[in-house]
């Protein structure tokens, strides 16, 4: 077997891939850590050098702890500012990271990481969850061979565990509801034209994206020449077809975005797409492994009618 550390989009993921049978369950076991959002590099550094007054390449920790962005340096000092004031300035986390409700990967086979560690274990231990059989029995084989020790936790971590996920589950609310207000504009076809308009097909947005995996693209088609060679900027097909694709199964996790060079908001598109399928389908990309994409599934057979 193979063991993947995961973050909660990465494990979404890989459950999507799963149901699409491009990953074998059996093969991987997924060790999940909790996540409250990353940081883009390069302007994080610019952040810290702006807002923080502190020289980036001594640092060597970054964490969100009740509602600011803690720094903390080679020398052990710390410093802190408010979340919202950095991300109402335009740094702070990646936008998708600020959108995110699933800061505790509850679909891997165990999630680990600091939130609900206190007392004298902080700082020195990892919170444990254990979500299948199979983490269950990996956990158990690491502490009859002496690899871990483990303890139950105290009922104030579970309280704060639960709190600090609360907290950063209202914190993606606030930021769904900015977004999507402002991509309210992008739910009709001219608009969406005028965002596609900006593209100059260099593919990296299907190559960054980890449901696109199709190895011979429908998009490059001989046969069915939807999007012409050679045309800048591209036939907004382009864009539709991968949406129609993938978009059941997007799990936010902002790659499209991040490589995109004409900078086009495609995550918050997506994203608020897949908001809205959820609605619709009642389905939630990268939760149940037995509920089947509700794009890419038939669920009765075709009438003969």
């Amino acid at each position: 077997k193979i063991a993947v550390t995961t973050k909660p989009c990465d494990a979404m993921t890989i459950v999507e891939l799963m149901k699409r049978k491009q990953i074998n369950q059996d093969n991987v076991v997924m060790i999940g850590i909790n996540c409250g959002g990353t940081l883009p590099p390069v302007q994080a550094r610019e952040m810290i050098e702006k807002f923080y007054e502190i020289d980036p390449d001594t640092v060597v920790k970054e964490e969100i702890a009740k509602g600011n962005l803690v720094i903390e340096t080679a020398d052990d000092a710390e410093k802190e500012i408010s979340i919202d004031e950095l991300e109402d300035a335009g740094y702070g986390r990646r936008t998708n990271c600020r959108r995110c409700e699933t800061n505790i990967p509850k679909m891997a086979d165990l999630a680990m990481g600091n939130w609900g560690v206190i007392g004298p274990q902080a700082g020195k231990a990892t919170f444990v969850e254990v979500f299948s059989e199979k983490g269950a029995e990996i956990l158990d084989k690491a502490i009859k061979a002496n690899v871990l020790k483990v303890k139950d936790p105290v009922p104030k971590g579970i309280e704060i565990r639960a709190n600090i996920d609360k907290a950063m589950v209202n914190l993606a609310n606030k930021w769904q509801n900015r977004n999507f207000e402002e991509s309210d504009e992008l739910m009709n076809l001219d608009q969406y034209l005028d965002e596609f308009d900006k593209c100059i097909k260099c593919y990296g947005c299907r190559e960054a994206c980890p449901i696109c995996f199709c190895k011979e693209c429908s998009i490059e088609s001989e046969s069915v020449n939807w999007v012409p060679k050679g045309e800048l900027p591209p036939s907004p097909m382009f864009h539709f077809v991968r949406m129609l694709h993938m978009v059941d199964s997007c799990t936010n996790c902002g790659q499209c975005e991040e490589v995109c060079p004409a900078e086009i908001p495609l995550a918050r598109i997506f994203h608020k797409i897949n908001v809205e399928l959820q609605d619709v389908f009642k389905y939630h990309p990268g939760y149940d492994l037995e509920q089947k994409p509700p794009l890419s599934v038939i669920d009765k057979e075709p009438s003969e009618e």
